[in-house]
Parts: structure tokens; C-alpha cells; sequence
């Protein structure tokens, strides 16, 4: 256990300020910031404020043409960190996987279909194949070859850094020996759009901590760290660059977007991290803040930093001016250009500064400068109040990282808001007029619990997660609580409304509440603030295994000691756009029906639960290899559960046809390994095919455990290679 220390051993980037990590470095070096005129799309109302756009032909520079604009940036980013960490991964596959934080995802491309579809009415959805934030994941899996664990991240501005976190855990936790980890987001005209309705950009460029700061500037682009086990990289001879030392999550629980006003939530983080490390706030030798530039936000960083650090704060610096804020993959930028830092042995400076603020009284560094770094920090806040915190240290220190291993977990609480109605929806404009039949939950039976606000304010897919929550956990102040809600779409629902009305009117009277509503983790701080959790919150996206990606996070939190209870599930909601496509590719028929809903629930360590529901006892993340074999799949299940204890396999089947032959090829598989038959029960057929369907698997394998079952042996797979398993027992 003492080799499994993550370290880093390739470093990949593409941005404004360069497309590469030698770029991005001198122009670091040589005060060279990346803000341009906006080229990539025509904006009516907001083309004339700078922003971080690659002004590059990304096809030309090798990127797969037959991909959204952030599956391009993300692969060239993995491209130039594979190759720099000289790696083969012909040996190591099973054992090497990918994660990656997102946020946008492929609205950039999909925006395309809907400017045809507005403006044309023309029915053209290819564009909308690489939409979701894991396609990128499965891009550079497919790629590489890397068949261990893989899934997104979506906590908005602090994905990034949150996906390098959970990188870092699945190798110490001994999941994974490699992994590629980083962020990535293109600009869209949703993002671009949105930042502008909430005046929250600076029309001159962003000059973070400056008493006249006005804004943030948007960006774009992708950072990709190779992350080995210490023991991996030394056994290859691969050249160490630096030490992830530290990681730490909270959530501020406090506002949609805004700050917690006194930085509590990014105190929490940065102490965390600290912890983690086993470090001291002295130890700290230089902070790359997150910096915005807003009002707020710098702010409460600034009261975070001096109550961490007294009346020694190390240096700091802001490095947005250079790249823009580039969204989920800005934590992931920083993190390379800390590790460069600690490399070159400087201080990063801040551009656009210039006027210190009173209300601060604290100024960044300016001008790049030579400086003795063992240990440094990098921030990552989000909406929401999403925190994620990262240390590097130099390769040579040594490294007192806590360890921690998941082990089995209580289930205390299930809530639930299932599909109970079968109807037909009718697809309204803009889309052509169609008829498809649904399973939805329908009237929620306890809305009338939610605040009028809560009422008023808050979309169907936070008001059906609001409830479930609560059925599954009350909240308790004493208790340390974190949130890990899945989702495949996030809320589908309020971005189409937000971007059908900016397209429609070209960006004139935009709807600048709807805007904060449309990321993955709106609902998951929704519940935060209203369960009072101020631990880890996290949005998981990984299609049909998004469910099992939160579960291992909250498996993960509880064996760090960062929490006292995770609610842990998943949420997607119908929508039109999925029907009306899925209806054009001949998805749904009378068998296959779209449904929706959501499950939530209460994890705690086994010790400290009296009268669980049942136990978790094992989570594995992987990828399935092409041509399907189901004897590999049913042996990799059997090394992680005991097939003896195993009385239900309960799959995805019911759903997809290519899927369906999978599993039933698996079931048969695992009852020739386990020398008996195994019962294979499905759940699909109750609440209908969606993302989120394999929380109601969880729920349904809680109720057969409390009703007598030993075990309960839960399988997934994703239609775009994604797999994952779940053991239920008493």
C-alpha cells in the first residue's frame, strides 16, 4: 500500500494561450494572453468582448473530424500527455481508464442541429451523437485501448479539478494502476450566452483581485494528466514529474451560483486537501487561485485564503487572463501549470492586475519569478458552490498522502420517484409532430412539502430529487453529509429553453434564470442546500452507469472519513429533443419505452449503522472490450464478488436489443462459473429505458435483500462501452 501513491508522469494541454504545454508555459513566461476577438460563431449582441478561443484548425492538428468540438480538444490534450509520459499501453489496459470533467460537452455541435431546426426547420440530429460530457471519456478510451474504469464529471467550473481527485482515489484505492485525467469544454453559444445574461463578463478582460475587476472572460480548451501508481511508473522507469499530494471537495450549500460570502466552502476544500496530505498551511508555497475576476468571487476567496493562512498567505495568482475561463477543464489547465511551476521553479503571474482592492488586501503576484516550491495549491470553484482543491508536490518529497480503502457500506435510507404512468407524449415545436409513448412519474404525491419558493423556482427534475432525498435521509445538522447524484442528460429541460429562446431571438431578451438550472449539478446543490451538505457534491455522467459512478463516490467518501452520510443516486427527466431523435433512429417501439426518475440513497459506514436496509459490498468501473466476449465479462465480475453468495444477477435487460443478447450471454456465463443457476431478474421492463434506470436496479436489489436474498449481483452496460457492477447483500 505504501507504492500506491498517484504521481504524475505526462502532462497534455491545448489553449488559447498555446496547444501545448511548452506554449502554454511561454506565454506564461512572456505575459502573452490568449484573448481574441470571438471567430467561432456570429454573436449579435456579445461579439465584441475578448474571449479564450483556439484559433486553430483542430482536425488539422490530428484531432477525429467526426467528433464535437470538445472531444477533439480533450483528445488532442490525452495525445500530447500519453506521448509525453511515454507509455504503452498494450500491457496495462484492463488496469488503466479514464476520467474527465465536462460540462458543456458537445453543445457546441449540438447547437448546430438546433440553428437548422429553428431558424431552417430542417430535422438534421447527427451533430447530437457526441452531446453528452462522456463522450470525450469514450473517445480517448476507445482510442488508447483502456478498458479500466471511465466516466465524466459535470460540477460545472470545478469538474476539472474533481476529476483528477477521483483519478487519484481510483489508484490508491488499487482500481486502477493508470489513468488519464483532466478536463475539457469548448465555448458554445449556451455558456457564452449564459455568462453574458448573468453580466458576469468583463467586456475589457478579466483582472482577477483587481479593485476594479468587472467580470470573468470565458475560454476553452482541455488539460490531460497521465496519473500513475508510484510503484507503476518506477516499474516502467517513466520519468516522475510531480506528486498529487493532496485533493479535497465541499459544497457551500449556500446559492446557485454565488459564493458562500465568507468562503467557508472553499475554506472547507483547501482544508481538506490539507488534510489529505498531511500537510500543514505553512507547507504551502505558492496558491494558483480560481480567480474569476467577479466581484464576489474573488472575494470570498480571498477571506478563504487568510483564514487558512493567517497572516501569511503565500504567493497566489490568477492565470485566467491567459487562457480565459475555460469552464470544466480550467482546474485541469491550472493543474499543469502548477506542476510546471514546481518544474521551472516560479511563480506564475497574475495579468490584468493592477489596483489592489481594500476590500481584499491581498495582492497577486504580477511578474513571473523564481521562487523555492516543495508543495502548491490549485483552486477550483464552481456553481452550485461545487469545491475542489488539489496539491502537487515536487517528485523527491516525501510523500505522506492518508490512505484510504473503500469497504462495504450501510444502506440507512431509499427514496424514490418512480415511472408509474405509461402515456403518449406529443413532441411540440421546434421539432416535427410525433407521438411516443412514455413511462413518466407523473404528479409528484408530495409536492406540496417543497417551499413555495422551492415551488416556484425549481425545475420538475430538482423538485422530484428535493423529494426523494428527503424520503431517504432527514436532515441532521450533527451529521457530515455529501451528495454524488448521477445523471446521463443533467437538466436537459432548462438548457433547451434557454438556448431555443437565445437562438430564436439572436441572443436578444435572453433568460438569465433559466441559465443556472441547465448544468449537471444544479439539481445535486439543490439538495445541498436544502439537506444542509457541505461535503463533496458531484454530478457523475457516464450514461447507463452514471448511477454506479456516484455509488463508488460515495463509497470512496466514507472510507476517507470526509463524510458521515453520502446520498448517493441518479436523476434524468423526458424530454422532447431525446424523444423526437430516438424516435427519427427507431429506438422506441412498443417493447422500448423512454421513462424517467430518480432514486437517492443514504450511505453510512457499516460500524456506526445499527439496522441497515442492506449492505454494499463491492463497486467495480470498467469498459467491455469489442468483439463482446461474455466469458471476460463474467470472470471479471467473478474476481471482484463471491459467486456463493449470489442468489439474484439482476441486469440492464429488458432495454436496448444489442444490449439485451449481452446480457443474457453474461447470465449464462456466470451460472456455468458458479456451478449453478442463477435467477436473472431484469428491472427495465418497470420504469422504461433511460440513463438513470440503473438506480431503480439499486432500489430493487435493497427491497430483494429485505426480502430474503443473500446477495444481489447488479450489472450494467452502457450501449457505448461503459460497464460497472454492484453487489447487495444483508
Amino acid at each position: 500500500m505504501s507504492l500506491r501513491f498517484p504521481v504524475v508522469t505526462g502532462l497534455g494541454t491545448v489553449t488559447a494561450a498555446g496547444i501545448s504545454v511548452g506554449e502554454v508555459w511561454r506565454a506564461i513566461a512572456t505575459h502573452s494572453s490568449g484573448l481574441k476577438p470571438l471567430t467561432l460563431f456570429q454573436s449579435p449582441r456579445y461579439g465584441q468582448i475578448p474571449v479564450g478561443e483556439i484559433q486553430h484548425d483542430l482536425a488539422a492538428l490530428g484531432a477525429p473530424a467526426r467528433s464535437s468540438r470538445t472531444d477533439q480538444l480533450a483528445w488532442l490534450a490525452a495525445r500530447e500527455a500519453v506521448a509525453d509520459a511515454k507509455i504503452n499501453f498494450r500491457n496495462c489496459a484492463d488496469r488503466a481508464g479514464v476520467l474527465l470533467g465536462g460540462s458543456v460537452g458537445g453543445s457546441y455541435d449540438s447547437e448546430k442541429f438546433l440553428i437548422n431546426l429553428i431558424k431552417h426547420g430542417k430535422m438534421r440530429p447527427r451533430s447530437t451523437r457526441h452531446h453528452e460530457c462522456v463522450s470525450s471519456v469514450d473517445l480517448i478510451a476507445d482510442e488508447f485501448g483502456l478498458s479500466g474504469p471511465s466516466m465524466a464529471v459535470a460540477t460545472a467550473c470545478s469538474s476539472g479539478a474533481l476529476a483528477i481527485a477521483m483519478a487519484a482515489e481510483l489508484i490508491q484505492s488499487g482500481e486502477a494502476d493508470v489513468m488519464l485525467a483532466g478536463g475539457a469544454d469548448s465555448i458554445s453559444r449556451m455558456t457564452w450566452g449564459g455568462f453574458q445574461s448573468l453580466l458576469l463578463v468583463d467586456a475589457t478582460g478579466c483582472r482577477p483581485f483587481d479593485a476594479a475587476r468587472a467580470g470573468m472572460s470565458l475560454g476553452e480548451g482541455a488539460a490531460v494528466l497521465v496519473l500513475e501508481a508510484e510503484e507503476t511508473a518506477v516499474k516502467r522507469g517513466a520519468k516522475i514529474l510531480a506528486r498529487l499530494t493532496g485533493w479535497g471537495a465541499s459544497c457551500d450549500a449556500h446559492h446557485a451560483t454565488a459564493p458562500h460570502p465568507d468562503g467557508a466552502g472553499a475554506l472547507a476544500a483547501m482544508q481538506s486537501a490539507l488534510r489529505r496530505a498531511g500537510l500543514s498551511a505553512p507547507a504551502i508555497g505558492y496558491v494558483n487561485a480560481h480567480g474569476t475576476g467577479t466581484r464576489e468571487n474573488d472575494l470570498a476567496e480571498s477571506k478563504a485564503l487568510k483564514t487558512l493562512f493567517g497572516d501569511h498567505v503565500p504567493p497566489f495568482s490568477s492565470t485566467k487572463r491567459f487562457f480565459g475561463h475555460a469552464l470544466a477543464a480550467s482546474g485541469a489547465i491550472e493543474a499543469v501549470v502548477c506542476i510546471e511551476a514546481l518544474r521551472h521553479q516560479q511563480l506564475p503571474p497574475s495579468p490584468g492586475f493592477s489596483s489592489p482592492d481594500p476590500a481584499i488586501g491581498l495582492s497577486p503576484v504580477t511578474e513571473l519569478k523564481s521562487a523555492p516550491l516543495s508543495h502548491v495549491m490549485s483552486n477550483s470553484f464552481g456553481f452550485g458552490g461545487n469545491n475542489a482543491v488539489l496539491i502537487f508536490s515536487t517528485p523527491e518529497t516525501a510523500p505522506l498522502t492518508r490512505a484510504s480503502l473503500p469497504g462495504p457500506v450501510s444502506v440507512t435510507g431509499v427514496g424514490v420517484i418512480s415511472p408509474s404512468v405509461t402515456s403518449v407524449r406529443e413532441i411540440p415545436a421546434p421539432l416535427p409532430p410525433g407521438k411516443v409513448a412514455v413511462r413518466e412519474c407523473g404528479p409528484l404525491a408530495d409536492a406540496a412539502s417543497l417551499s413555495p419558493n422551492q415551488r416556484r423556482r425549481l425545475n420538475r427534475m430538482a423538485q422530484m430529487s428535493l423529494l426523494a432525498a428527503r424520503r431517504s435521509h432527514a436532515p441532521d445538522p450533527s451529521q457530515r453529509v455529501a451528495i454524488a447524484l448521477g445523471t446521463g442528460f443533467g437538466c436537459l429541460e432548462e438548457g433547451a429553453v434557454f438556448i431555443e429562446n437565445l437562438i430564436a431571438k439572436d441572443e436578444r431578451e435572453p433568460m438569465p434564470a433559466r441559465f443556472p438550472g441547465s448544468v449537471h449539478n444544479a439539481v445535486a446543490g439543490q439538495i445541498a442546500i436544502d439537506q444542509g451538505a457541505r461535503g463533496l457534491n458531484s454530478a457523475p455522467t457516464a450514461g447507463e452507469i452514471s448511477f454506479e459512478c456516484a455509488l463508488w463516490q460515495a463509497m470512496n467518501q466514507l472510507a476517507a472519513d470526509e463524510a458521515d452520510v453520502v446520498l448517493a443516486g441518479a436523476v434524468d427527466e423526458l424530454n422532447k429533443y431525446p424523444l423526437s431523435i430516438g424516435q427519427r433512429w427507431g429506438i422506441w417501439n412498443e417493447q422500448i419505452l423512454p421513462g424517467e426518475g430518480v432514486m437517492i440513497a443514504s450511505l453510512a459506514r457499516t460500524e456506526s449503522t445499527a439496522a441497515p436496509l442492506a449492505r454494499v459490498t463491492a463497486v467495480k468501473l470498467g469498459r467491455y472490450r469489442r468483439p463482446f466476449d461474455a466469458r471476460r465479462e463474467a470472470e471479471w465480475i467473478a474476481a471482484a464478488v463471491d459467486l456463493a453468495q449470489v442468489d439474484v444477477f439482476l441486469s440492464g435487460a429488458k432495454g436496448l436489443p444489442k444490449l439485451d443478447e449481452r446480457y443474457e450471454a453474461v447470465a449464462v456465463e456466470l451460472a456455468t462459473l458458479a456451478g449453478r443457476p442463477l435467477k436473472h431478474e431484469a428491472y427495465k421492463q418497470l420504469c422504461g429505458e433511460f440513463h438513470s434506470a440503473s438506480a431503480f436496479g439499486f432500489s430493487a436489489a435493497v427491497d430483494l435483500v429485505r426480502q430474503g436474498s443473500r446477495g444481489v449481483l447488479m450489472f450494467t452496460l452502457a450501449a457505448r462501452g461503459a460497464k460497472a457492477l454492484c453487489f447487495v447483500q444483508r
